[in-house]
């Protein structure tokens, strides 16, 4: 099926071919119908030139002043009749298959039966790859691929209707306003053609319509290569949020809960919490610099050497210390880790190490005693110090760990939920169960930024201590 996007345009480009019929068909007295197609102009100028050749036939022996005329309006309409026929069947072959590239070489010799260039050359660039076809044989290219390098930049055509060194030619850039894909140029080297106005049109209808298709095609593939993206960005969320922990340790001592929801992006988002025998539990909150699936793949690495490592030793300094180390000898250079990592005995002593992240709030009666940073983020230094810091938990001391997806999450107006606000909502809801909590911040972060895109993902560990 005929392309009709492409084929409205055309019509627009062989407009003054149009009216060049219409003069010829009022000289003779004949009506033409009105068009709405290139296939309904492509058979009226059938029509005008059998009525024409009859014409001429009948008067050819009675005026010989008239038929010269009429001759010259015959070669007229002749070529006017085959630059339509060429157009008619370039628009079908190039709606009739996805990559422009492979008709290239049937698009000139149509085109070289309504303009009678000797030699000719389209050079298409599409995602990096360069598809040339050449006509008139090697003697030609040479002239050719100099006329590519003189002409390559321009952004509009370039008409020489004679040249006696290199031949006349007619040089089209193929341009448009999502890209620079190339040129089309026709020459007469080696011969004496003198290209006229009329060639001119017919050759920047057809480089439109080789332009409309490289669009077209180059649209769709952007397309498919949205959807693939999007697809993988799925699969990969997913994953992610699969490695998070569904449950969490039962143990009268603590109320666990967290929650982390995903951004347009793929995040690097992860917390943890693991139970000791002896009742002690382990737990890990961690933000993972950059997006996308890079910063997914850090996360999952990095989630296999806490639990790997949590297993071997308790001891939060040599653990530390030996993240710092794997994350800066193991990513590339600019990657880090913001992380908190505390651990809680039953009796309520707890240590902690917290590597350049968010302060660490513990809320006691009606104050938030906050637990600032101790190192820095794993994988800046590769040989950092880590300071271990010693906390005693009071019975319904709640903790309260998040990531900067929280705080930094942005209103329609551009305002930062910020600190002070997430304050004050955990302070109020301090007496809930640690579900609820967690349920509190998140859908108070959600209904602060609704009606904006976050680019980061949003993250929440609560433990309340109920000795």
């Amino acid at each position: 099926m005929v392309d009709r996007t492409n084929e409205t345009q055309v019509l627009e480009a062989v407009k003054p071919l149009s009216k060049t019929l219409e003069k010829i068909a009022q000289l003779f007295g004949f009506e033409l119908k009105s068009v709405n197609s290139l296939e309904e102009l492509f058979n009226s100028a059938e029509q005008l030139y059998d009525y024409i050749h009859r014409r001429l036939v009948d008067q050819k022996a009675n005026n010989e002043a008239l038929q010269q005329l009429i001759e010259a309006q015959l070669e007229e309409l002749t070529a006017t009749y085959e630059g339509l026929s060429a157009l008619f069947e370039i628009n079908k072959i190039i709606s009739s298959v996805e990559e422009p590239w492979m008709i290239l070489s049937s698009v000139l010799k149509l085109l070289k039966n309504a303009v009678n260039f000797s030699a000719a050359v389209i050079v298409l660039k599409i995602n990096d790859k360069q598809y040339l076809e050449y006509y008139g044989g090697k003697s030609a290219e040479n002239v050719l691929n100099e006329l590519v390098q003189r002409y390559h930049q321009e952004d509009s055509t370039i008409f020489v209707d004679f040249d006696k060194d290199v031949g006349g030619h007619i040089a089209l850039p193929l341009k448009s306003e999502i890209g620079d894909y190339g040129i089309m140029i026709l020459s007469g080297y080696g011969s004496e053609k003198i290209f006229t106005a009329g060639d001119k049109k017919i050759a920047e209808a057809v480089a439109q319509q080789i332009l409309t298709a490289v669009n077209r095609y180059v649209m769709l593939q952007r397309e498919i290569e949205k959807k693939r993206l999007e697809e993988q960005i799925q699969i990969a969320r997913n994953i992610q949020m699969g490695l998070l922990p569904k449950e969490f340790p039962v143990n009268e001592k603590f109320d666990i809960s967290a929650q982390s929801a995903p951004a347009v992006q793929v995040g690097g988002d992860y917390y943890d919490v693991l139970a000791k025998d002896d009742g002690t539990i382990i737990c890990c909150i961690a933000d993972v610099s950059g997006k996308g699936l890079p910063a997914a793949l850090i996360m999952s690495s990095f989630r296999s050497m806490f639990r790997l490592s949590s297993k071997i030793s308790e001891d939060l300094k040599m653990l530390a210390e030996q993240f710092d180390k794997m994350i800066h000898q193991d990513f590339e250079t600019g990657r880090f880790i913001t992380s908190i990592i505390f651990k809680i005995t039953p009796d309520g002593e707890m240590e902690y190490v917290n590597a350049g992240h968010d302060p660490l709030y513990i809320l006691r009666e009606n104050k938030i005693i906050k637990l600032e940073s101790t190192g820095t983020p794993f994988g800046i230094l590769g040989e950092g110090w880590y300071d271990i810091g010693k906390f005693k938990l009071e019975k319904n001391d709640v903790i309260v760990a998040y990531t900067d997806g929280v705080v930094e999450a942005r209103s329609i107006t551009g305002e930062e939920f910020g600190f002070d606000r997430l304050q004050e909502l955990i302070m109020r809801n301090r007496y809930l169960k640690a579900s609820h909590i967690v349920d509190k911040i998140m859908n108070a972060v959600f209904e602060f930024s609704q009606g904006t895109v976050q680019h980061d993902d949003t993250t929440v560990l609560v433990v309340k201590y109920e000795y």
